[in-house]
């Protein structure tokens, strides 16, 4: 494998920490709203997709669609976390 020349890898690294600075500070800005957002919709929308599920208020009630919008929300708020890890790890 051929070496990279020192002078081209240090500004490598200055370019991408030039790039990724601005998008790890909008992440960090928007997680709370992230974790808020993510939170509400994953505990209400199991709580009210399991409620209307046993109540059986129409003739059909589309379950899974709702609790697995509301696990996605979930898995999104993990995708999101691990983004952040990975940017940040440096």
């Amino acid at each position: 494998m051929a070496q990279i020349h020192p002078a081209l890898g240090a500004s490598a690294r200055m370019t991408w920490k030039v790039v990724s600075f601005p998008l790890i500070a909008g992440l960090l800005l928007l997680k709370p709203v992230v974790d808020a957002v993510c939170a509400f919709v994953l505990v209400f929308g199991l709580v009210a997709a399991v409620a209307f599920e046993l109540s059986a208020v129409g003739p059909r009630f589309p379950f899974l669609q709702i609790a697995g919008m509301a696990l996605g929300f979930g898995l999104f708020a993990a995708v999101y976390h691990l983004a952040l890890m990975v940017l940040v790890r440096d």
